[in-house]
Order: structure tokens, then C-alpha cells, then sequence
């Protein structure tokens, strides 16, 4: 079947469904040419991948006047297709700037090669992209890009002739394997790269005969841009950042002080889901707001280049490298300076969204009830979202996505974690590997969909601090918790969803498939089911009284949360109906879909659809009853081809048959033949092979042209999909909280405001992941009590613990476990507890162990030194601050003194919960001798040991003071030789006897 380009405004987008995936990033504007009774070349034209040695010839020479007027033509309704996108789009000011900036731009010496003009064209244009241009079936490297990435793609490099006298080096690999290779590039090698595809043919003037293909730029994909489901972690939302800094920046070291506020506005776009969100922050900040966000990559101005480029030492002082370097997992974008205009930015916030009206994306949170108006956003903030959303506009130039009305993040709705306390708590990832594994993540993760395993790890780094919202979400948990049947039923139909935000966005970019379509489908339906059946437990249990709360209003609470809920789940009963008209989900998801690119819209779903697969089904019964009637003349050994290796429409048949074929059918062409097979043009089968052809054509054609109004059908309601998919996602996390509550018996903390908001009681206390990991290995966990508040006895302030313990002790546990059982409280979750009040914090800080850095210059004590004055600076009374081993990492006196005057500071001066854990059992002494710190309370957790040396920890946190570290039973534990174990003895002896405090 002949394939030519589609001429029209836009690039024309065919699914085609690979044999090594259902989904492919592949939208080469190829269209089916219908074939017609021709020549006999063209009948039986020869099949054959196009050489690498073929050249194109310049149409330039043959008509400069048609193809500039053609061009101009062009270039005008790309403009126009450009305007009637949804989404983000490019202004008008924009474009008269780009195209007048075009037209100073010099013209390139034409090389003679039209692929090569372009390549040079375009890599001139994308100096920092790998170029992949299309040339027929394949995508080619050329020149640099060839030579340098061949090696790492695992490509052979070789060189091509493009025109008499131009050899260039040159490496290529079939279309159908671009995804893996856009794998390595993007994902394993951090490489920007631009896809260069055919779009129209050109054409000679005249006889209008094909002479080349002209290409272009569809897209570039870049670490923050991809929306291919293969490059995506499907549990991790995929941010693209841009960071707005104020000028002019520190330079010097000192600027590291956290006195240094200087602001910045930060915008951030999850584009696979839409997900638009504006905030302001400073560059003390910017490091946790950075860990609390995670995005792939970050836009910064291009001035900035030279600075986070420049390895030397100095340049590394700078605040701004500090924290990009510090993060090599990022990927780092410069674009130029007049990108980040907040007048421009505004400008285009109020071309693209009507920002007087509550966010599309603010849901049954706090968020719902917030307006976004373009007045409330700073200029910072403004200049961020411009740059940001002119590179999206960039980087994909025919295809917009749909974003979400921006969110402004405000830190006083949030509960704030710094960086050190991210990564001390292990909430993400484990200390020891980098991985997931026995991360809190992994731990309460019971999301049965991605985009609840999404919403989860967000709420999880970014917990809320309003007690409205925390306890709203509270209320629906326990509403789920109250019924193991509406839980187990909402999990089931929640299992039969997909992740319809990002196929959504696919379809946006004109890069879906048509099981993106199912999938939207299927998670419409699941909206649909999940209502119901949530509709139906709360009549039921507001009928019967049957939902069991702590008091009669919690019962209102939980009745009103859970209904807020439900009105927002938005099943679109219309358009899923539509979408189960319009597509075959028997024939997408069948073993077969591989093997054709029809099919996949439902032939009932239009009359001439239908009538063309009748017809289709007619010509292929013809077809099998014209290869009966052959192969009971020649045998078995005949078939009907009607694209053979090396002709079309002719009849194969064994040489040994061959003969009884033309005594049969006189009129038989004999077109080719080999020692064992004879090919023969049949008028009968010729005829019949050219209408099925056309039909297939035709169908083919058709089903484009409803796939295409599919789409724009499904688009048009695309910012309320999205919103309720959210809700979907929400629904997934409440879940996951409620299965997680009855499976380990955790209970609803009660959350606790103003006179007693900084408090924090907890009763039998457990930590969720080392419980877990004790349970694998058939052991219990300890449980502990913290109690932080107001003395019951005389009101004095206990809000401080001095906790002492051995090596392996269990102190670092405790502290942990308090932190977590916090922020699990803040996110909405149940708590592993006996019993828990906790007044809301604003920030929850730590120092837990540390390690050097030494690309940066900073030795371990230096650190655990700047996370010290960071939690100094910025705790509060409202913060819960847990602090382990502060001075152990510089001299005994010197370590002490720190530790009492830190411990001391805090205590009297910031007021804030604060658990500090020491070997420096000295402090208890000290504390004690101070009047005003005489109410930080002393705990402690110990061993025992027996008359044979034998002992076990006491896990148990108990008033007290532990005096001993008991560090030499723990070194002869981790297998230390006995002779270092005995010396160690000796020396231990003759310290203590000859020291005193």
C-alpha cells in the first residue's frame, strides 16, 4: 500500500499500534493513498526500505516564488491553527515578535540536500536538543549527533552521501523503536531532544510530481515535558519548574546565613496531569521547597548558566549552585532573560484562564473555597509562570496540554518539612539505598490507582496545617473505617479505573491512542460506580444511625464531609457514553489490535462506517473463495498477495504448479519468478486486491475522522475530567487510609488548637515501618508514650524531653516515630497509637544524623551545624523539633557546650515540642542546676544484663537518666575481634577511674 505526507494546516496524527507496545510516541503524518487500476509499474511496483544513499534535490532551484508564496500561506494558518488551540497559546504579541525576529535571522547556504538543509536548519535553531529527523520509516542522527551518540545508543555510525562531494556521519533506527530510544536519551543520558518530522511533500512545478519531504519541528521532549507513560514513574507526579530570582544576587559565601530572604517566585507544572501551581519563596527556602516538590526540571534565566555550569570553588559559594548542584537528579534549562516578564505573565494568565473564579483544580480541601485573582500574584510569581508556560508553548509547537487554573501554595496552609527533615525521617526514600524500600511512602501506601499513589506522596511532603481541612479529611476516613463493606466495594470499582489525567493530556498533545480514549472511559465509569455506591451507604447509615462517632456532631461532620465529596465526583454520564459508542474496547485490548490499523471505532457508530466494513467483509469472502477455487487447481502452496516482498496483487505458486495455473486461467501474467516460486498477475485477483485496498483506505480514513472528533468531544470537557479525576485520587488516598486503620488498628487523633494547639499527647505510640519490618521477622514492636504539654499538676511547661539511651537503644526510633505519627495526623491519616491529641504545627524540623559533603566543601560537623541553625532560626512555638546527637561531631567539651547551650535556647527562648537525644548523659546535671530549665523532663531507655554478660535493650522510654552508652557491647555485637573488645575494656577502666565531671 503507497503512503504519502497529508498536506493540510497541521500535522495529521494516525495511530498506529506497534508490535512492541499498544502505545507508541510515533505520529508521522503518514495517509493511506487509495490505489486505482494504473501502469504496470505501479501496479507491481517494487517494495523496498528507502537507501541511505538517496538525495534529495532543493526545490529552491526549481520555484522560489511559488515556495515563498506557499510558505507565507503556511506560515499563515499555522498561526490561525495555532489560535483555535485550547490550553496554553501562544499571543499575538509572540508571535509578531518571533516572526519578526525570524526575518533578521540570516538564510543558511543551501547544501543541495533537503534533509541536510534541515538538519543544519534545525540544529542551529536547537543548538542544546539532539535532533531525530525522519526519513521515511526511520529516524537519522546526523553529523555531531551522529557522532557522538551513535557509541551511546548502541548504533552503528557510519557516513552517507547526502549530495556529490557532502559525506556526513550518520546513525539511524526504525520508527517503531523511537520510544526506546527517546528512553535513553531523555531519561538515562539527560538529553533534550527534538523530533524532526515529514509533514507535507514538495512538490515540482509543473508536473506537481514529488521531488522531497519537508519537515518540521513537532515537538521537543525534555525531562519535564515528557508525557510518555514509559518515561513517567506512575506513582510520582513529573514537575517542570521555573524559578524567578531577584536581582541583583548575593555572591559572596556569606550570602549562605539563613538571614539571606532575598524572594523568589516559583511556578511549577506537572504537564501529564496539568497541575498548575504558584508560590513565592526565598533562597533560604528554595533547598526545602525543592525536596517538598521534587521537579524533574528546573528554567532558570540564562545569565544563570555560566554560574551553575562553572565547577570552580567560588562560583559554588553562590546560594542558587549550592542548592541546583546539590541536586544532580535535575535537570537545569536556560532561557532568556525577558522570558520571565511579569507583565507578559499576566498578561497571558488572563488570556488563558478567567482568574476571578475559584480553581477548577481546588477541590473539597481548603483549596475550594480559595479565589486565584491575577491580582494576588506577585511579580516574582508572575515572571516564573510567563517563563514557564512560553516553554511549554516551545516545546511543543502543535499541541497544547490542558492546564489547570493556577493554585497559589501558601506556607500558612501547609505544614512545612525542611529538606534535612525529609530526607532524616526517610519519608520518600531510605537513608541506606536511595530506594523506596521501608520508606513511610512504601509503607502507607495502599492506593489501589497511580493517581492516588500521586496524591499520596504529595499530601505526604506537604501535609495540611488547617485544622478545618485536617479534620474534614479525618471525617471521611472515618466514615470508611465505620464499614468494611463500603470500603471493600469502593477499593473493587477505584481497581477498575485508569489514570485518565494523564491519558487526557496524550490526547491534548495529539499523542494519545485510542486506549487513552478507554482508559477516560474507564475511569468515568468507575466516578459513576464509586458514587452510587457511596450514595447509597450514607442513606443507609444516615437512615439507620449507624455511623459510629466520638459525639453527636463529629456524626454531621462525617455525613457533610463524605456528601461535599460526593457531589464532586462528576461521572460525565454523556460523554462516557459517548466514548463506549464510539470505540471498540473488545477490539483495542483483543491480542490482534497489533496486526491492523482499523477497526477501532465501532462500525455501527456511523452508517457509512458500517456500509465500508460490510463492503470489506464481502470483498474478503470473495477473496477466500477465489483462493479455495486456486488452490484446487495448484494446491495448498498458493496464496494471494497483495503486497508481496517484491510486487502487489499477484498469485504465488510452488514452480512445480505452476503450469496447471495457466492451463487453468490462460490469462495469467507470469511478472516473476525464482526456482521455487512462480508470481503471477491475475485479473481476477488484481481487481479484487485494488477495492479491498481502497476500502481499507477508506475505512481508515473515516475512522481518523471520528477519532478526531472523539477527541475534541472528550477536550471540550477536559478541565472537569481532570477535577474529577482529583477527586477519584482523593477518594484513593481516603481509602488507602481507612484500610490501613482497621488492618493495624490505628486510631483518629484529635486535633487540637489555639490555648492547647502546642501540644502534643501520644499514648502507646508505634513507628509504621519498623513495626512492620519487627512483624516480618515475628517480633513486637515497643510501644512508648511522649507526652509534651502543660504539666497536669503545677502548669509548668513540659513541652521539652532530655531523652539519654544506650547505643541501639531505641532513641532514634522514638524520635522518629513521634515526628511521623505528626505528619500522618496533619495529612488526614489515622495514627499507630493507643491514643492521640495533637495541636496543629506549622513546621516539624530535625537533626538526625548527617554525612559530609565534600563536592561542596563541608565537613559532617559543618553540616550538622547549618541544619542546627536553621532549626534555630525558623522553629516556632507552634513546631515540633527533634534533635539526636547534636556536638558529637567536634570535641567532648566543646560538643557539650554546644548541645546545653542549643538545648537551652530552645527550651526558653523558641518554646517549641522539642525531644532531644543525647549520649551526653552530663546534660541531665546541667539542665537540673538551672532554674529556668528545670522543667524539661528526663527520659531515658536502658539494658539489662545477667551474671553470665549476657543483655538485651530495653526499648521502654521511662524517666530518667541513662549514664552509660554501653558502646563497647554494641562494637562487640557488630563481630569487632576480642582482642580490640579486651583492649578497649582496659582502656574504658582506666578513663573512668582517672576522669571526673
Amino acid at each position: 500500500m503507497f503512503r504519502l505526507a497529508l498536506s493540510r494546516p497541521g500535522p495529521r496524527l494516525l495511530i498506529q499500534l506497534t508490535t512492541s507496545s499498544k502505545r507508541t510516541i510515533s505520529t508521522t503524518p503518514l495517509a493511506l493513498k487509495r490505489v486505482t487500476r494504473g501502469n504496470i509499474d505501479e501496479i507491481f511496483g517494487k517494495v523496498e526500505e528507502p537507501p541511505t544513499n538517496v538525495k534529495e534535490v532543493d526545490p529552491t532551484t526549481i520555484t522560489v516564488k511559488k515556495k515563498r508564496k506557499c510558505a507565507s500561506k503556511k506560515a499563515e494558518q499555522e498561526q490561525q491553527s495555532l489560535a483555535t488551540e485550547t490550553g496554553t497559546e501562544i499571543t499575538a504579541t509572540t508571535m509578531m515578535k518571533k516572526k519578526k525576529e525570524k526575518s533578521l535571522e540570516p538564510k543558511l547556504e543551501s547544501t543541495g540536500s533537503i534533509v541536510l538543509d534541515t538538519v543544519r536548519k534545525y540544529t542551529e535553531q536547537h543548538p542544546d536538543c539532539v535532533l531525530l529527523v525522519q526519513v521515511g520509516e526511520f529516524y537519522e542522527l546526523y553529523e555531531s549527533h551522529a557522532t557522538e551518540y551513535a557509541s551511546q545508543l548502541d548504533l552503528k555510525l557510519t557516513r552517507k552521501e547526502m549530495t556529490t562531494g557532502t559525506t556526513v556521519d550518520f546513525a539511524g533506527f526504525p520508527l517503531r523503536s523511537l520510544d526506546r530510544y527517546l528512553d535513553i536519551l531523555v531519561n538515562r543520558l539527560g538529553c533534550r531532544v527534538a523530533l524532526c518530522e515529514q509533514y507535507n511533500p514538495v512538490k515540482r512545478e509543473g508536473d506537481d510530481s514529488v521531488i522531497g519531504i519537508q519537515r518540521l519541528i513537532t515537538r521537543v521532549i525534555t525531562p519535564g515535558t515528557v508525557i510518555e507513560e514509559r518515561f513517567l514513574d506512575s506513582h510520582t507526579y513529573n514537575y517542570l519548574m521555573a524559578i524567578s530570582p531577584i536581582y541583583p544576587l548575593p555572591q559572596s559565601s556569606s550570602s549562605l546565613s539563613p538571614s539571606n530572604n532575598s524572594e523568589l517566585g516559583l511556578a511549577w507544572i506537572d504537564i501529564s496531569v496539568g497541575e498548575f501551581m504558584i508560590q513565592s519563596s526565598t533562597l533560604d527556602m528554595l533547598k526545602d521547597d525543592i525536596a517538598r516538590i521534587r521537579p524533574r526540571e528546573i528554567i532558570l534565566p540564562e545569565s544563570f548558566k555560566p554560574l551553575i555550569e562553572d565547577q570552580e570553588q567560588e562560583d559554588l559559594n553562590h546560594p542558587l549552585a549550592r542548592i541546583i548542584t546539590s541536586n544532580p537528579h535535575i535537570s537545569v534549562t536556560f532561557v532568556p532573560q525577558d522570558h520571565f516578564d511579569p507583565d507578559a505573565g499576566r498578561r497571558m494568565l488572563d488570556t488563558l484562564f478567567d482568574t476571578t473564579t475559584t480553581s477548577p483544580a481546588a477541590t473539597y480541601d481548603s483549596e475550594a473555597t480559595t479565589t486565584t485573582s491575577i491580582t494576588t500574584f506577585n511579580n516574582k510569581e508572575l515572571g516564573a509562570s510567563n517563563a514557564l508556560l512560553d516553554y511549554i508553548n516551545n516545546t511543543h509547537p502543535h499541541g497544547k496540554p490542558r492546564l489547570l487554573k493556577p493554585v497559589r501554595m501558601s506556607a500558612n496552609e501547609t505544614l512545612q518539612i525542611d529538606s534535612a527533615t525529609v530526607a532524616s525521617l526517610e519519608l520518600v526514600k531510605n537513608l541506606r539505598e536511595g530506594g523506596r524500600t521501608n520508606s513511610l511512602l512504601s509503607c502507607i501506601n495502599y492506593t489501589v490507582t497511580n493517581a492516588g499513589a500521586r496524591q499520596l506522596a504529595q499530601w505526604l511532603l506537604a501535609p495540611s496545617s488547617s485544622v478545618h481541612t485536617i479534620e474534614r479529611r479525618h471525617d471521611i476516613v472515618e466514615f470508611l473505617v465505620s464499614d468494611n463493606f463500603i470500603l471493600d466495594d469502593v477499593r473493587s470499582i477505584l481497581r477498575e479505573s485508569s489514570d485518565a489525567q494523564r491519558a487526557l493530556q496524550r490526547l491534548a498533545l495529539r499523542r494519545g491512542q485510542h486506549l487513552d480514549l478507554l482508559e477516560i472511559g474507564s475511569t468515568l465509569s468507575a466516578i459513576k460506580g464509586t458514587k452510587k455506591v457511596l450514595m447509597e451507604h450514607v442513606s443507609s447509615a444516615t437512615t439507620s444511625n449507624t455511623i459510629q462517632a466520638p459525639s453527636s456532631s463529629s456524626e454531621t461532620i462525617t455525613t457533610t464531609a463524605i456528601n461535599e465529596l460526593i457531589d464532586r465526583l462528576n461521572p460525565h454520564d454523556d460523554l462516557a457514553n459517548y466514548i463506549d459508542s464510539v470505540i471498540d474496547h473488545e477490539r483495542i485490548m483483543s491480542d490482534e489490535a497489533k496486526d491492523f490499523n482499523y477497526g477501532f471505532i465501532r462500525s455501527d457508530f456511523d452508517p457509512q462506517l458500517q456500509h465500508l466494513h460490510q463492503q470489506l467483509d464481502a470483498f474478503f469472502q470473495q477473496k477466500e473463495q477465489l483462493q479455495k477455487t486456486l488452490r484446487s487447481i495448484g494446491g495448498n502452496s498458493v496464496s494471494l498477495a497483495a503486497n508481496s516482498s517484491l510486487y502487489r496483487h499477484v498469485v504465488e505458486i510452488n514452480a512445480t504448479q505452476a503450469k496447471k495455473l495457466v492451463d487453468e486461467y490462460p490469462e495469467a501474467f507470469l511478472v516473476h519468478k525464482t526456482k521455487g516460486k512462480h508470481r503471477f498477475q491475475l485479473p481476477e485477483w488484481t481487481n479484487l486486491s485494488i477495492q479491498i485496498q481502497n476500502t481499507h483506505a477508506q475505512i481508515v480514513e473515516l475512522e481518523s475522522q471520528i477519532w478526531d472528533k472523539a477527541v475534541d468531544r472528550v477536550l471540550e470537557d477536559s478541565t472537569s475530567i481532570i477535577a474529577a479525576s482529583g477527586m477519584l485520587a482523593k477518594l484513593d488516598v481516603f481509602c488507602s487510609f481507612a484500610w490501613m486503620a482497621r488492618r493495624y488498628k490505628y486510631i483518629r487523633p484529635v486535633m487540637l488548637e489555639q490555648e492547647n494547639g502546642c501540644e502534643m499527647i501520644i499514648l502507646g505510640g508505634r513507628h509504621p515501618v519498623v513495626e512492620a519490618s519487627l512483624a516480618q521477622k515475628g517480633r513486637s514492636f515497643v510501644k512508648n508514650d511522649c507526652i509534651l504539654a502543660k504539666s497536669q499538676d503545677n502548669g509548668g511547661d513540659e513541652r521539652s524531653w532530655l531523652l539519654t539511651a544506650p547505643n541501639m537503644g531505641g532513641k532514634s526510633t522514638f524520635l522518629r516515630q513521634n515526628a511521623i505519627i505528626m505528619i500522618l495526623a496533619h495529612m488526614g491519616s489515622y495514627v499507630p497509637a493507643h491514643q492521640a491529641k495533637i495541636g496543629v504545627a506549622d513546621r516539624i524540623m530535625s537533626r538526625i544524623g548527617t554525612a559530609d559533603d565534600l563536592a561542596q566543601d563541608l565537613s559532617t560537623f559543618m553540616i550538622e551545624m547549618m541544619e542546627t541553625a536553621n532549626i534555630l532560626t525558623y522553629a516556632t512555638k507552634k513546631s515540633l523539633v527533634i534533635m539526636d546527637e547534636v556536638g558529637r561531631g567536634t570535641a567532648t567539651t566543646d560538643g557539650i557546650s554546644l548541645a546545653y547551650a542549643i538545648l537551652a535556647y530552645i527550651h526558653t527562648h523558641i518554646k517549641s515540642r522539642l525531644i532531644f537525644a543525647t549520649h551526653y548523659h552530663e546534660l541531665a546535671d546541667m539542665v537540673k542546676r538551672k532554674q529556668e530549665l528545670a522543667m524539661i523532663q528526663l527520659y531515658k531507655t536502658d539494658l539489662v544484663e545477667d551474671q553470665m554478660g549476657r543483655f538485651v535493650f530495653l526499648h521502654k522510654v521511662q524517666p530518667g537518666v541513662c549514664r552509660k552508652s554501653h558502646g563497647l557491647k554494641v562494637a562487640q555485637l557488630a563481630g569487632l575481634p576480642t582482642e580490640v573488645i579486651s583492649t578497649a575494656r582496659d582502656v574504658w577502666q582506666t578513663l573512668n577511674k582517672s576522669t571526673t565531671v
